[in-house]
């Protein structure tokens, strides 16, 4: 007999869940399995793979180099790569209409044409995906928190767990056409930021000589050939039960292991991702050393741990890579880089560095949404759906999953919603540089300062319905698996909501999660899961919490440009001005003399890293 057709009475949760007074009278609940060792990532090959770039510049050094490679020796003013990467080329100088438009899932007709030649009923991109996989993390780790022991004792964490914008409700599009349904992001809330260009910026930075990457400036387009400007991408296709999914490939390196493939990330200091969209005034913020609370690649690594780099190891697993490379900069200047691999992130995330936890865990999630996805395609045959995931931080932990059939229409209005061209990014930004630059300098100063404000990211909880905070006991778990009341809602849209519940079973005993994971030890984990349909006037009650919680969360502010200046007790304005004021200093020292690179034991002059043709001063 398969692993998921075991009937739900030879179950040991489900026989668990019979015991119990409060349980007798209770529906019999539909349990299944999942053997996570027993599915399989299914790599679909194409004849022949199109180029994927290389590092330039010597980068490739830190692929093989634990911790942070820094662009410039603080202290000998040595720098370890070329000078001309230290200065980023401003958003404003460089030609986006150049490079090709990123192709959601749903407008992908390659994937489309893979999906249903290989009878996959789903597909999706790592950037589409990733954040409602996220979710089934949390469920199925029971809120592990994470692993912060890579750390040094000199920072103090002003949290342990992720940030709310990672906890924070996720929603996608499942678009129907042609028998296969794609994931797209849900761009409610998505706007275009200094952040999301100067990542495309800097990709092209990162992998071309700069001679070449100097084509892109506006100035020089006219240069770039039209086989440079349709230049396709490449991507790892993969196949995952009804799932194919895609995941572009950012860079390659023959020497690391496996694919050799990995993910290009760039990484603004903490001054500017608190206000992205009123970054100028947080660019000054400098990183000038390895550890310590502030000033820090190790500031930037911790603020990662809680971020991101759940959504990382989920892209990297997608794309069958081996880490990411990581470029730390403040939007005007790159201070160093470094190579992550998965297994560090792992130790990170998942407590170990065996592979075998996170990559079960992966395989799992996929297969639960692959679940929920079957249930709400029976339900809503043949039309685009939207969906909104959460996972909730109860003492059983449990996932909503709610699905809404929408128009051709509704979906692009949603995602429509928060689009701004790169135009338009650039005049806010001007008119915002403008405003704050007549305003008095020390108005921050007369700001009320709190206490403490960890972050922009709302670390607090945001309340919902009553949540259920039962005993984790069977008897308890199968009441608060049973209990669906009704409530106030809203019943003028169609609307299915469920509740997804797991208990995990390692070496044949239930656990909390898997813990303590060892490459020499056994691992045979199984993960016993019910997926319930909420009642109606239940699931329109939730639902319009979780929109709210989500919109909460991830809608822009009015006062996110001043909550900037108080929040970490009004340490970012004052940051930001000392490394405004050592740049300054920095530049006059260098100015004029030569310049020390690690490979030339004499200096050299300016003039030698400057790239052909180069007719405008640029700062080193």
């Amino acid at each position: 007999m398969a692993p998921g057709d075991v009937p739900p009475e030879k179950t040991s949760l489900a026989g668990r869940l019979a015991k119990g007074r409060k349980a007798k009278d209770l529906p019999r609940l539909d349990v299944k399995t999942i053997r996570p060792q027993h599915l399989n990532l299914c790599p679909v090959e194409e004849d022949a793979l199109l180029p994927v770039p290389q590092l330039s510049h010597n980068l490739d050094r830190v692929l093989f180099n634990p911790g942070v490679y820094h662009m410039q020796d603080g202290r000998s003013r040595v720098f370890n790569f070329d000078p001309y990467l230290a200065s980023i080329m401003p958003v404003k100088e460089f030609d986006f209409d150049a490079l090709r438009s990123y192709v959601t899932s749903s407008k992908d007709v390659k994937l489309r044409q893979l999906s249903a030649a290989h009878g996959m009923k789903y597909c999706g991109s790592t950037s589409s995906m990733t954040s409602i996989l996220s979710h089934f993390h949390f469920l199925l780790s029971a809120w592990r928190k994470p692993n912060f022991a890579f750390l040094s004792r000199s920072i103090e964490p002003e949290s342990f767990n992720f940030t709310a914008i990672s906890r924070g409700p996720s929603a996608a599009f499942a678009h129907y056409n042609d028998g296969t349904y794609a994931f797209d992001s849900d761009k409610e809330y998505d706007t275009e930021n200094i952040l999301s260009l100067l990542g495309k910026s800097m990709e092209k930075l990162l992998t071309l000589p700069k001679d070449e990457f100097e084509k892109y400036r506006l100035s020089r387009s006219h240069q770039l050939s039209e086989e440079e400007r349709n230049a396709q991408d490449s991507f790892h296709y993969t196949t995952l039960g009804d799932f194919m999914m895609r995941s572009q490939l950012d860079a390659y390196d023959p020497r690391l292991p496996g694919s050799g493939m990995f993910d290009l990330k760039t990484r603004a200091v903490v001054a500017v991702r608190m206000d992205v969209r009123g970054y100028e005034k947080g660019a000054g913020y400098e990183i000038q050393k390895r550890f310590g609370q502030w000033e820090s690649f190790e500031r930037e690594y911790y603020d990662m741990i809680r971020t991101v780099f759940l959504k990382y190891s989920l892209q990297v697993r997608m794309g069958r890579m081996d880490g990411i490379f990581v470029a730390y900069h403040n939007t005007q200047r790159i201070f160093g880089f470094q190579y992550i691999s998965l297994e560090e992130m792992d130790v990170a995330l998942h407590g170990t560095s065996d592979r075998r936890l996170g990559d079960q865990e992966f395989k799992t999630s996929v297969a639960l949404l692959n679940e929920v996805m079957n249930k709400a395609t029976q339900r809503y045959p043949g039309r685009t759906l939207r969906l909104h995931v959460e996972t909730r931080d109860t003492k059983v932990p449990l996932t909503y999953f709610f699905v809404e059939p929408v128009t051709e229409e509704e979906m692009k209005t949603t995602q429509e919603a928060g689009k701004s061209s790169v135009e338009e990014l650039e005049r806010e930004f001007q008119i915002l540089s403008e405003t704050e630059s007549e305003e008095n300098p020390n108005e921050a100063e007369s700001i009320e300062q709190p206490e403490s404000q960890p972050s922009n990211e709302k670390e607090e909880q945001i309340p919902d319905e009553p949540s259920y905070q039962d005993p984790p006991n069977e008897a308890a778990w199968n009441v608060m698996m049973a209990k669906t009341p009704g409530g106030a809602g809203q019943p003028d849209r169609e609307l299915l909501g469920m509740i997804v519940t797991v208990r995990n079973l390692v070496n044949g005993e239930h656990v909390d999660r898997p813990t303590n994971i060892k490459k020499e030890d056994d691992f045979d984990w199984t993960i016993e899961y019910n997926i319930t349909e909420l009642r109606d006037k239940r699931a329109r009650k939730i639902y319009a919490g979780m929109k709210q919680r989500r919109k909460r969360v991830f809608a822009p502010s009015p006062s996110d440009r001043w909550d900037w200046y108080k929040m970490f007790q009004g340490k970012l304005p004052e940051l930001a001005k000392k490394g405004e004021q050592f740049r300054e200093m920095r530049s006059q020292q260098e100015a004029g003399g030569p310049v020390q690179v690690a490979w030339a034991r004499q200096g050299l002059s300016h003039e030698a890293f400057k790239p052909a043709g180069e007719d405008v001063k640029k700062d080193t």
